[in-house]
């Protein structure tokens, strides 16, 4: 499991963990907090991809140090924080206290899928 320090991070949050585009994510409830990828193309996009409205992409941004947008996948409602960023583990700590605050910045609750 890559960055299992993240999910440490996190205890004792009831989180639940799904596979989404072959990454690891993560939900509270309904709504998807983050995902964690770590895969040998595209190294940019590895690190802990943050579920975000897009109106709070900039607040987020000035909390969070390093975050940008996902190239892989060209998901807009979804930033990074790339595992090669300097101060990785730092802001990641950030990140999970404001996870633990159930901070508006972070969480979507997706779509629903209309079944025929």
């Amino acid at each position: 499991m890559p960055y299992e320090f993240f999910l440490e991070l996190l205890f004792p949050l009831p989180l639940r963990h799904k596979k989404m585009f072959g990454v690891d994510s993560y939900y509270i409830g309904e709504k998807i907090i983050f995902a964690l990828r770590k895969k040998d193309k595209l190294l940019e996009d590895n690190g802990i991809w943050i579920a975000s409205k897009i109106e709070h992409h900039q607040k987020l941004k000035h909390k969070i140090r390093g975050l940008n947008a996902i190239k892989s996948y060209g998901i807009k409602s979804w930033l990074v924080l790339p595992e090669e960023f300097e101060y990785f583990e730092e802001e990641a700590d950030k990140l999970s206290e404001l996870i633990k605050k159930n901070s508006v910045l972070v969480g979507n609750i997706p779509k629903t899928k209309n079944k025929r």
